[in-house]
């Protein structure tokens, strides 16, 4: 199926749930989200985990055939990662569990993982991340990061990928849009540092920090200066 026509399925969706034909709404999403991937890995894999799974989540509020089969679908998903360690599939239950609100036993299941396969756990850390800081995991969390440079290598790679966007499409090239970017930057610079403070890892947090404003200089990107600037050493505060 092509990509047209896979997108079509997903606004056939949206058509069926909008008139209140929540079963067909149901067979489209779930077939969206089953086949959205399968000629490309990639050109849909963010639809797939936003507009079709937030529509089946907004369904499922309304009509409880729809929640029934999320449910299964959530279970399916951890059942056949644990058969198959394909980091993808976690991430797929991950995302359906905050959908449903039971988040905190995804958790659980990445820790239980951990505890016995550290290295397979390894490679959900960028899926699960968030969570465990919410949690306070800051053990687990500087475990997961040996390298803070690392860490601060892959904010600014994604920072470096965003700020692309601006070359490739205009409409990203806006005030709102380097705001939001380089807040994106400065939350998770944060983050790590929090990490980092947490494990008393003072050594790791200067080097982060000498890092970090050599990479600043080096981008030459207004907003970024001008909020570092602005921020100075609070962004090494730990808050």
């Amino acid at each position: 199926m092509s990509e047209t026509d896979i997108l079509n399925v997903l606004k056939d969706a949206h058509t069926a749930h909008e008139a209140g034909d929540f079963v067909n709404a149901l067979k489209f999403y779930e077939y969206f989200f089953d086949h959205a991937l399968d000629d490309d890995p990639y050109a849909l894999y963010a639809v797939r985990l936003s507009h079709c799974l937030n529509g089946w989540i907004e369904l499922a509020e309304v009509f409880p055939g729809a929640k029934n089969a999320l449910e299964r679908k959530m279970k399916e998903q951890l059942e056949t990662y644990q058969n198959k360690r394909d980091p993808e599939l976690f991430h797929d239950y991950l995302s359906i569990s905050r959908g449903l609100g039971t988040e905190d036993e995804a958790v659980n299941e990445f820790l239980i993982l951990y505890n016995k396969q550290p290295k397979s756990a390894a490679k959900l850390a960028k899926y699960v991340w968030d969570d465990l800081i919410i949690r306070e995991h800051w053990l687990v969390c500087s475990e997961l990061m040996p390298e803070s440079s690392q860490k601060l290598d892959e904010l600014f790679a994604v920072f470096d990928e965003a700020t692309k966007l601006k070359e490739i499409d205009n409409s990203f090239n806006t005030d709102e849009f380097d705001q939001h970017i380089v807040s994106t930057l400065l939350n998770d610079l944060q983050k790590t540092v929090m990490v980092l403070r947490h494990a008393n890892r003072s050594d790791d947090l200067a080097a982060l920090q000498r890092q970090f404003f050599q990479g600043v200089e080096q981008r030459n990107q207004p907003m970024l200066s001008k909020k570092v600037h602005a921020q100075g050493s609070f962004l090494f505060a730990g808050h």
